[in-house]
Protein backbone atom coordinates (compact mmCIF):
# COMPACT_ATOMS: atom_id res chain seq x y z
CA UNK A 1 0.00 0.00 0.00
CA UNK A 2 1.35 3.40 -0.97
CA UNK A 3 -0.53 6.71 -1.10
CA UNK A 4 0.76 9.97 -2.54
CA UNK A 5 -0.59 13.48 -2.06
CA UNK A 6 1.64 16.35 -3.16
CA UNK A 7 4.87 15.63 -1.27
CA UNK A 8 3.22 13.38 1.36
CA UNK A 9 3.86 9.66 0.85
CA UNK A 10 2.13 7.12 3.09
CA UNK A 11 3.44 3.58 2.88
CA UNK A 12 3.10 0.35 4.84
CA UNK A 13 6.84 -0.27 5.14
CA UNK A 14 9.87 1.64 6.32
CA UNK A 15 13.52 1.08 7.10
CA UNK A 16 14.38 0.47 10.73
CA UNK A 17 16.87 3.37 10.67
CA UNK A 18 14.11 5.75 9.52
CA UNK A 19 11.85 4.66 12.38
CA UNK A 20 14.66 4.91 14.94
CA UNK A 21 15.53 8.41 13.71
CA UNK A 22 11.85 9.39 13.85
CA UNK A 23 11.39 8.03 17.39
CA UNK A 24 14.52 9.84 18.55
CA UNK A 25 13.19 13.09 17.05
CA UNK A 26 9.96 13.06 19.08
CA UNK A 27 9.77 15.82 21.65
CA UNK A 28 9.06 15.15 25.32
CA UNK A 29 5.62 16.77 24.91
CA UNK A 30 4.78 14.54 21.95
CA UNK A 31 5.85 11.34 23.72
CA UNK A 32 3.84 12.35 26.79
CA UNK A 33 0.73 12.73 24.63
CA UNK A 34 1.43 9.52 22.71
CA UNK A 35 2.75 7.12 25.32
CA UNK A 36 2.21 3.92 23.32
CA UNK A 37 5.96 3.27 23.42
CA UNK A 38 6.58 4.33 27.01
CA UNK A 39 9.81 6.20 27.61
CA UNK A 40 12.04 6.32 24.55
CA UNK A 41 15.77 6.34 25.19
CA UNK A 42 18.95 5.53 23.35
CA UNK A 43 18.99 2.23 25.27
CA UNK A 44 15.54 1.04 24.14
CA UNK A 45 14.81 2.78 20.82
CA UNK A 46 16.12 -0.12 18.72
CA UNK A 47 13.93 -2.58 20.65
CA UNK A 48 10.89 -0.33 20.22
CA UNK A 49 11.50 -0.07 16.46
CA UNK A 50 12.00 -3.84 16.15
CA UNK A 51 8.81 -4.54 18.08
CA UNK A 52 6.74 -2.14 15.98
CA UNK A 53 8.13 -3.39 12.67
CA UNK A 54 7.55 -7.06 13.59
CA UNK A 55 4.04 -6.57 15.02
CA UNK A 56 1.71 -8.62 12.78
CA UNK A 57 -1.67 -7.45 14.13
CA UNK A 58 -1.17 -3.86 13.02
CA UNK A 59 -1.84 -2.18 9.73
CA UNK A 60 1.05 0.29 9.70
CA UNK A 61 1.27 3.68 8.04
CA UNK A 62 4.63 5.42 7.67
CA UNK A 63 4.21 8.98 6.43
CA UNK A 64 7.04 10.71 4.62
CA UNK A 65 7.30 14.33 3.56
CA UNK A 66 10.21 15.20 1.27
CA UNK A 67 11.74 11.77 2.03
CA UNK A 68 11.65 12.34 5.82
CA UNK A 69 9.54 10.15 8.12
CA UNK A 70 7.23 12.64 9.86
CA UNK A 71 4.55 10.32 11.29
CA UNK A 72 3.90 6.75 12.33
CA UNK A 73 0.36 5.49 12.67
CA UNK A 74 -1.46 2.19 12.83
CA UNK A 75 -4.74 0.35 13.04
CA UNK A 76 -4.74 -2.55 15.51
CA UNK A 77 -7.19 -5.44 15.59
CA UNK A 78 -8.89 -6.38 18.83
CA UNK A 79 -8.06 -9.89 20.05
CA UNK A 80 -11.50 -10.48 21.53
CA UNK A 81 -13.82 -12.27 19.07
CA UNK A 82 -16.79 -10.09 19.96
CA UNK A 83 -14.78 -7.01 18.96
CA UNK A 84 -13.38 -8.23 15.62
CA UNK A 85 -15.47 -5.55 13.85
CA UNK A 86 -13.54 -2.81 15.71
CA UNK A 87 -10.00 -1.54 15.40
CA UNK A 88 -7.86 0.89 17.37
CA UNK A 89 -6.29 3.94 15.75
CA UNK A 90 -2.93 5.25 16.92
CA UNK A 91 -1.00 8.14 15.41
CA UNK A 92 2.07 10.15 16.35
CA UNK A 93 3.37 13.07 14.31
CA UNK A 94 6.69 14.75 14.99
CA UNK A 95 6.01 18.10 16.67
CA UNK A 96 7.75 19.98 13.84
CA UNK A 97 5.10 18.66 11.41
CA UNK A 98 1.99 19.17 13.56
CA UNK A 99 -0.60 21.85 12.67
CA UNK A 100 0.18 21.57 8.94
CA UNK A 101 -2.74 19.36 7.83
CA UNK A 102 -0.79 16.09 7.75
CA UNK A 103 -2.78 14.58 10.62
CA UNK A 104 -6.02 15.08 8.70
CA UNK A 105 -4.65 13.51 5.50
CA UNK A 106 -3.11 10.57 7.34
CA UNK A 107 -6.22 9.88 9.43
CA UNK A 108 -8.48 10.12 6.37
CA UNK A 109 -6.31 7.48 4.67
CA UNK A 110 -6.46 5.30 7.78
CA UNK A 111 -10.25 5.60 8.05
CA UNK A 112 -10.69 4.64 4.36
CA UNK A 113 -8.39 1.66 4.90
CA UNK A 114 -10.33 0.51 7.98
CA UNK A 115 -13.64 0.63 6.09
CA UNK A 116 -12.12 -1.28 3.14
CA UNK A 117 -10.82 -3.94 5.58
CA UNK A 118 -14.37 -4.46 6.86
CA UNK A 119 -14.14 -2.72 10.21
CA UNK A 120 -17.34 -1.05 11.40
CA UNK A 121 -15.89 1.06 14.20
CA UNK A 122 -12.58 2.80 14.80
CA UNK A 123 -11.78 3.48 18.43
CA UNK A 124 -9.06 5.58 20.06
CA UNK A 125 -8.09 7.16 23.32
CA UNK A 126 -6.62 10.60 23.81
CA UNK A 127 -5.53 12.56 26.86
CA UNK A 128 -8.10 15.21 27.78
CA UNK A 129 -5.50 17.99 27.65
CA UNK A 130 -4.40 17.09 24.10
CA UNK A 131 -6.82 19.60 22.61
CA UNK A 132 -5.12 19.70 19.20
CA UNK A 133 -5.70 15.97 18.71
CA UNK A 134 -9.28 16.10 20.07
CA UNK A 135 -10.10 18.90 17.63
CA UNK A 136 -8.70 16.83 14.75
CA UNK A 137 -10.65 13.72 15.74
CA UNK A 138 -13.91 15.65 16.11
CA UNK A 139 -13.36 17.26 12.69
CA UNK A 140 -12.97 13.75 11.22
CA UNK A 141 -16.28 12.63 12.76
CA UNK A 142 -15.13 10.87 15.94
CA UNK A 143 -17.55 11.06 18.86
CA UNK A 144 -16.75 11.03 22.57
CA UNK A 145 -17.77 7.69 24.05
CA UNK A 146 -16.38 8.00 27.54
CA UNK A 147 -14.24 9.96 29.96
CA UNK A 148 -11.89 8.16 32.34
CA UNK A 149 -10.86 10.40 35.22
CA UNK A 150 -7.33 9.82 36.51
CA UNK A 151 -7.01 6.83 34.18
CA UNK A 152 -3.26 7.03 33.72
CA UNK A 153 -0.49 8.18 36.01
CA UNK A 154 2.68 9.20 34.23
CA UNK A 155 5.65 10.41 36.28
CA UNK A 156 3.37 11.00 39.30
CA UNK A 157 0.94 13.08 37.20
CA UNK A 158 -2.65 11.88 36.92
CA UNK A 159 -4.13 12.24 33.42
CA UNK A 160 -7.73 11.95 32.27
CA UNK A 161 -8.42 9.93 29.14
CA UNK A 162 -11.18 10.39 26.56
CA UNK A 163 -12.45 7.45 24.53
CA UNK A 164 -13.61 8.38 21.03
CA UNK A 165 -14.96 6.41 18.07
CA UNK A 166 -16.17 6.79 14.52
CA UNK A 167 -18.64 4.38 12.93
CA UNK A 168 -18.76 3.22 9.32
CA UNK A 169 -22.53 3.44 9.19
CA UNK A 170 -23.74 6.83 10.26
CA UNK A 171 -26.39 6.22 12.84
CA UNK A 172 -27.61 8.58 15.51
CA UNK A 173 -25.51 7.34 18.39
CA UNK A 174 -26.44 10.33 20.55
CA UNK A 175 -30.01 8.99 20.94
CA UNK A 176 -28.72 5.56 21.93
CA UNK A 177 -26.18 7.14 24.30
CA UNK A 178 -28.89 9.31 25.92
CA UNK A 179 -31.20 6.28 26.39
CA UNK A 180 -28.40 4.41 28.17
CA UNK A 181 -27.60 7.45 30.34
CA UNK A 182 -31.30 7.84 31.24
CA UNK A 183 -31.42 4.22 32.42
CA UNK A 184 -28.24 4.69 34.44
CA UNK A 185 -29.61 7.88 36.08
CA UNK A 186 -32.68 5.94 37.23
CA UNK A 187 -30.63 3.30 39.05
Amino acid sequence: MTYFSNDLKITSKTKKNDLVEFLNSLSKKTTQNFNHFGDISIKNVDDIADRELKHKDKIKFFSYFNNQLIAYSFLTKFDKNTKKHNCILGIVISEKWQKKGFGTKICEMMIKTAWKKGYGKIWLTVFSDNLLAIKLYKKLGFEVEGIFIGDEVIKNRSRDVISMAIFKTSSDNSKKRNRILDVLREL
